[in-house]
């Protein structure tokens, strides 16, 4: 890699990092939660807003941009070589949620050097980054062999629809990072498994309403149940840390957990399995509902998914995780949405049929949403080896490998992909004593960006492109 032009790379994005985080703040302003059913296709108006604000941006700095039916958005530094290595971000978001303690979600706000709002970590961080890193090659006469790209997705957090309509109409680039994950990367992915629980029959009438989760990929750190006024139910025995109130509807029950990305359910505690733990001991419950309730907490039991019998470890990527996530309640029906995110040795297939044959037992019925399987890169070719030297050198951590993640990012979606950081940080999961528990992450409360960490974090992925860029 050429050291002089890695170093002018470096001093660049500190010379720029005000307009870096100007513009993350701008686009981090727009609420783009991709909505799969809106009247405004493909995924509502606000990612519609949120790409065309983007797109804009591409276009008033010169460079070309294409609006690809509103999936994808593309920004490109035209070299006029044959290749392409693209950076690939989502511009959608999760759903803000509840219990903002430093400011609004989409009123970003800068505090300790630290950036919060809904999406500046997880993923318009990732855009903003690609965007200077190209600005940098360009305008630092960088000679590159390949052409770079900028994609912007707008639906990966619901499904990765928009990379299923880019992928069948038109072609990938030759090599892909995609900065939504950690450094130094993973050069594969666990597949998943996403499907609905359904209860054949319903609750008793003792049950008026049930609720928990908003996405898929959140682990919810509130879980509420609403029992009629006069039920035999002997609610008055939760534990003290329930919430418990009476409404115009009924008792409502909310019980509290800790929220974390469905990656990673070991970092959190599931409401869901909080509430119908404690539903369970409780005298009076009818045993009809009992057996509904049970089933949903025994999906929730453990983080593994070991009684839906779709638990599994393997040497190249490791233990398999699943979680019951969104919880619903439809004509006294139980519903509840499970997220499982299995290692690359096992098979989607065998899963489901698992998963139906136990649901079966337990009289509900499964509705699979979303079926992906696992793949892993060549650790040891020549492409992964060059990203492992440039992360050594760049942090003098020789001991951290290049694993595969669990995250389901876009890197799955797309071939020659690699999903890695745009974020440098030696200590993951650091936030400020201020924040409470389950509050500062990607899919919390207070999500928050570290300034210093992300400029770090752009010059380390500058670099990994940079020298990728040498050897395609």
């Amino acid at each position: 890699m050429n050291k002089e032009y890695t170093q002018a790379i470096y001093d660049y994005i500190d010379s720029h990092r005000n307009d870096i985080v100007s513009d993350l703040i701008d686009v981090c302003r727009i609420e783009s939660v991709s909505l799969d059913h809106s009247d405004v296709k493909p995924f509502g108006p606000s990612c519609r807003r949120v790409l065309d604000h983007m797109l804009a941006k591409g276009e008033a700095e010169g460079f070309a941009v294409k609006n690809h039916e509103y999936y994808v958005g593309s920004i490109s530094y035209d070299t006029g070589k044959e290749k392409r290595i693209g950076i690939l971000a989502h511009l959608d978001v999760v759903p803000a949620g509840e219990d903002w303690t430093i400011t609004k979600p989409y009123e970003p706000l800068l505090k300790d050097n630290l950036l919060f709002g809904r999406g500046t970590g997880d993923d318009k961080s990732g855009a903003i980054a690609g965007l200077y890193i190209m600005k940098a090659f360009r305008e630092l006469n960088v000679p590159l062999k390949n052409n770079i790209e900028v994609l912007l997705g707008t639906n990966e957090e619901t499904g990765m629809k928009d990379m299923e309509y880019y992928s069948a109409n038109y072609e990938a680039p030759d090599f892909t990072f995609v900065p939504d994950a950690g450094f130094p990367g993973a050069a594969g992915e666990f597949g998943r498994l996403r499907y609905e629980l359904v209860s054949k029959k319903a609750l008793s009438d003792d049950f008026v309403d049930a609720y928990a989760g908003s996405a898929f990929n959140i682990v919810p750190n509130k879980a509420t149940v609403v029992l009629k006024k006069d039920t035999a139910i002997d609610y008055k025995a939760l534990p003290e840390d329930f919430d418990v109130c009476e409404t115009e509807n009924g008792i409502r029950i909310t019980a509290h957990g800790v929220t974390c990305h469905a990656a990673g359910p070991e970092r959190g505690n599931n409401a869901i399995r909080v509430l119908t733990n404690a539903l369970l001991k409780l005298d009076g419950l009818r045993e009809e509902d009992r057996k509904i309730l049970s089933f949903i907490d025994n999906v929730n039991n453990d983080y593994y998914g070991s009684f839906l019998g779709i638990d599994k470890t393997d040497e190249i990527s490791g233990q398999t995780v699943s979680s019951g996530t969104v919880l619903k309640f439809n004509g006294g029906k139980i519903i509840l949405l499970n997220d499982c995110r299995y290692c690359v040795t096992d098979n989607g297939d065998r899963l489901e049929e698992n998963v139906r044959k136990k649901a079966a037992e337990w009289d509900y019925d499964v509705n699979v949403v979303e079926k992906t399987y696992g793949y892993h890169l060549d650790v040891n070719g020549p492409v992964i080896q060059t990203i492992k030297k440039v992360y050594q050198d760049f942090s003098g951590n020789t001991e951290k490998e290049i694993l595969i993640g669990k995250g389901g990012t876009y890197a799955g979606a797309l071939p020659r992909a690699f999903a890695t950081g745009c974020v440098y940080t030696e200590n993951w999961g650091e936030r400020p004593d201020y924040l409470p528990e389950g509050h500062g992450g990607a899919h919390q409360p207070d999500e928050f960006l570290n300034l210093d960490n992300y400029m770090k974090g752009i010059k380390l992925l500058a670099s990994m492109v940079l020298a990728v860029d040498e050897i395609l």
